[in-house]
């Protein structure tokens, strides 16, 4: 008899553990894409060595429907890699937003007479309509890339910023549950062991 609830406990068990693994749903897709408005944007990016930096990049837009802001203003990146800093600035008409984030990687590529500057960046202070859109305290951008020509202009720039996955509260509430049954199933089996 106990051997049978000894192993019901551990299906239970084994079954929490692997729930919070299953895919889930919620926002998976939100993303706000930042690009230049046509070629509207305006600003240089200073070589020196290895490390990149610009003191502003203006003219860039949102371009996903139904994002904050969108196409209510233009934003300004400013960046440095030797610092790992970053940030994009909305105007008044934007409401002032501002992202802040570090920059986690760098990556320049030569392509005839322009250089590709492919971004790493995790986006650790995003504004309040950010946070409420991608249903998330901060984001990150992979693959976010800046395309300059001989004199240092910006000629093209895309940055998409998407949501930083965090475990829910009930996904650990899960993996304890079926933690603690499964130290129960070890006592109760232990128990059963020692009595035959």
């Amino acid at each position: 008899m106990r051997h049978a609830i000894v192993k019901r406990i551990l299906l239970v068990a084994a079954g929490m553990l692997v729930l919070p693994f299953l895919p889930q749903t919620a926002h998976a897709d939100n993303y706000v894409d930042f690009s230049c408005g046509g070629s509207s944007c305006s600003g240089t990016v200073t070589q020196a060595g290895s490390t990149y930096s610009t003191t502003g990049i203006g003219g860039l837009v949102q371009d996903v429907n139904g994002g904050p802001d969108y196409l209510t203003g233009a934003f300004n990146l400013i960046f440095d890699t030797s610092a790992d800093t970053i940030s994009l600035n909305g105007n008044a008409a934007a409401g002032d937003d501002t992202l802040l984030g570090s920059i986690v990687g760098a990556a320049p590529t030569t392509i005839g007479s322009q250089t590709l500057l492919a971004l790493t960046v995790n986006w650790t202070s995003l504004p309040a309509d950010f946070q409420t859109y991608l249903d998330a305290s901060s984001g990150n951008s992979v693959g976010s890339v800046i395309y300059l020509n001989t004199s240092g202009a910006a000629t093209s720039i895309d940055f998409t910023v998407t949501p930083t996955s965090t475990p829910e509260p009930a996904t650990s509430l899960l993996l304890s549950a079926g933690l603690g049954l499964l130290a129960l199933c070890g006592l109760f089996g232990r128990k059963a062991f020692n009595a035959a």
